[in-house]
């Protein structure tokens, strides 16, 4: 799917407005980090000629952007899904960057999930209903039509699927008992019921009725996970009987249906996420999946595990999980998500439980994984000079309209977070290692870090780095794009100097689902005068440099921004790291991205800025046509061109790089 150039103006390449005051007192970012400087100068690029020597390669791109068959959006074992898998191993890439699976709300991010555990049931391809291994649940007839659309919503989702998920089910429970796939679902129910499954399928079974914040239900219904495990009592006898007992025996048969529909749905994800697994290893192709660092406030996961979160005593956050100003989003971010209680004995078994699941299943890229050294506690409520009280975003509003304004972020709400330990005396980090060796595998080969923005420049995360770094992947962006420009001195033992990259488990990236594609940056770094840039930021005079000095380029080259996009592409490549990140948007050369951070509802502009137009756009909700890597370019392009050849020429170039 063609998507039209978006003007990103306001948000790029802008040092996080921290204050002076705030840096003497978080001692934590140096200062070099806000100094004026010619960064290129500051930092040595290598110049490798020798080709191939990346390890790894491995691509970003969610599933649900790609095409499906019968469905608004991707899934599993489509015909369009196997294309994309050819592709990435055509490609040699080395393994798919999917983010989290999770199942979604409304505003459909994978990262503001109800339950660690619970999948997106829209993955799975009802089609495969139809065949004797699912006992033909489902009739050719029954099945929704192939339609498409560039944009999906829940909604139109819901609308698609969910009445045939009923019928089959329906038809499901008719099956005799001795059905292969009838012993298949008892088997998969009894191992995930206690882990999540129950209570996923009740939490699901009650907000139908009562909404899905469970903070408004009746106090019975609030509990019911907590009697649960204090009166060994199952999950699901207990809340029939609390319902019988508390004026809703009509809702008792529905609720009872409803959890073992909601079971019966994860079970079809889990059958087809495995057949989908095994076609990824048939190609030698290994899936990364998200963790996220937070969890809904309202969700399954917090209803039924209250202790491990820091609520107060009507369960509701005093503090919540955010980020400071950053080089690529310069505000304060307020995401809203209940922080964990480290001091729970639960929330280690919690975290435990849900790595050994996450990494049977494939390695891990740990979201925001800076939060688990040292987090951003935001308070839910902040008291100003003047005694005004602010909650909850409005902390960040414009000061002309009552707030602290957008980059407002005070240093105490930093937090150390290195010395908490579970009964073990295990910190995170000898969890994580733990855990990973446990499965048979090894830390530095199945964990990735997010460890970008100004948190990883803190003293404690340095601490970390120097005890843990080779025990993970780290990521890094080329300070020549002026993303990234946070490190602005060569540091002889810093992991962040390309000079070292060769001596770390490092993988580069050329963007992600947050960043700009790469075409976009290069455009607006050789843009003469671009407005993206304030008076006294060189990274366009620093990207110029960069492409006479590393890709061999002179002012006329440099005017064909496509050609400079796909050789500081192939750039990446070349540089001596274990693993290049790059994402569909740049293997194509094109301006798609899934997301804009801060916009979690596309049409709505949380932050109170003045309107951008990609504030229209809903994240996570765009499609790529059907046949998109194999239909050639149209002319004129129309709405939704092919990218047949950009996809041949990526190929190519990474055959000839690779094989």
């Amino acid at each position: 799917m063609q998507i039209s150039r978006i003007n990103y103006t306001n948000n790029i390449n802008k040092i996080s407005n921290i204050k002076n005051n705030q840096i003497n007192s978080l001692q934590t970012i140096t200062q070099d980090r806000f100094e004026k400087q010619n960064n290129y100068n500051g930092i040595h690029f290598l110049g490798v000629n020798k080709k191939g020597q990346v390890k790894q390669r491995a691509m970003f791109c969610h599933i649900t952007a790609l095409p499906g068959t019968r469905s608004y959006c991707g899934q599993f074992i489509d015909p369009e899904t196997d294309k994309f898998i050819d592709f990435l191993s055509k490609s040699k890439q080395t393994h798919w960057i999917m983010n989290p699976l999770s199942a979604v709300g409304k505003d459909l991010s994978p990262y503001n999930a109800s339950g660690r555990f619970s999948r997106n049931k829209y993955l799975v391809n009802l089609g495969e209903c139809t065949k004797e291994e699912y006992g033909k649940i489902l009739k050719p007839k029954d099945l929704p039509d192939d339609v498409t659309s560039p944009v999906f919503t829940l909604e139109m989702l819901q609308t698609q699927k969910d009445p045939r998920f009923k019928k089959a089910y329906n038809n499901f429970k008719k099956l005799p008992e001795t059905t292969p796939i009838k012993q298949e679902y008892n088997q998969f129910c009894k191992d995930k019921g206690d882990l999540w499954l129950d209570t996923y399928s009740t939490y699901n079974a009650l907000s139908k009725r009562h909404g899905d914040n469970w903070h408004e239900w009746p106090k019975e219904l609030i509990m019911l996970p907590d009697k649960s495990r204090e009166t060994g009592k199952p999950l699901l006898d207990l809340t029939l009987s609390t319902l019988k007992e508390n004026g809703y025996s009509n809702e008792v048969n529905d609720v009872k249906e409803d959890i073992g529909l909601y079971k019966f749905e994860q079970f079809l994800f889990d059958k087809q996420f495995k057949q989908f697994n095994k076609k990824l290893a048939d190609k030698k192709i290994r899936p990364i999946f998200d963790l996220g660092i937070g969890i809904n406030p309202n969700g399954v996961d917090t209803w039924a595990n209250k202790d491990i979160f820091l609520f107060d005593k009507d369960f509701n956050p005093t503090k919540v999980a955010g980020c400071p100003p950053e080089d690529a989003f310069p505000n304060t971010q307020y995401w809203g998500f209940p922080l964990y209680n480290y001091d729970s004995p639960r929330f280690w078994d919690y975290q435990e439980k849900s790595l050994k699941q996450l990494l049977s299943e494939g390695d891990l890229r740990l979201d925001h994984f800076v939060g688990y050294i040292n987090r951003a506690e935001i308070p839910t409520e902040y008291k100003k000079d003047d005694g005004t009280i602010l909650k909850g975003e409005d902390i960040f509003k414009p000061k002309e309209k009552g707030g602290m304004g957008p980059d407002f972020f005070d240093p105490k709400w930093i937090v150390n977070l290195q010395d908490k330990r579970n009964k073990k005396g295990e910190n995170m980090f000898d969890l994580l290692c733990r855990v990973a060796k446990e499965q048979g595998l090894k830390p530095e080969d199945c964990y990735t870090l997010e460890s970008l923005g100004p948190l990883s420049e803190t003293k404690a995360y340095k601490e970390f780095d120097k005890k843990h770094g080779e025990n993970f992947v780290t990521q890094r962006i080329p300070i020549a794009l002026g993303i990234g420009k946070s490190i602005n001195k060569a540091q002889p033992n810093n992991s962040s100097n390309p000079k070292n990259l060769n001596q770390y488990n490092v993988t580069l990236l050329t963007g992600n689902h947050d960043y700009a594609s790469l075409r976009e940056y290069v455009d607006l770094l050789l843009t003469e005068k671009p407005k993206t840039y304030k008076d006294g930021d060189n990274s366009p005079k620093l990207f110029r440099e960069f492409c006479k000095k590393e890709l061999k380029l002179n002012n006329k080259q440099m005017e064909d921004k496509e050609n400079v996009a796909k050789k500081t592409l192939i750039w990446h490549y070349q540089q001596p790291v274990k693993r290049v990140d790059t994402t569909i948007s740049d293997a194509l050369g094109i301006y798609f991205r899934p997301n804009y951070p801060g916009h979690w509802l596309g049409e709505e502009d949380v932050y109170l800025k003045k309107p951008e137009p990609h504030a229209l756009v809903r994240p996570w909700s765009n499609v790529f046509e059907k046949g998109f890597l194999n239909k050639p370019k149209t002319n004129p392009p129309g709405l939704n061109p092919g990218y047949k050849e950009k996809a041949d020429e990526y190929i190519k170039s990474m055959q000839d790089l690779f094989e």
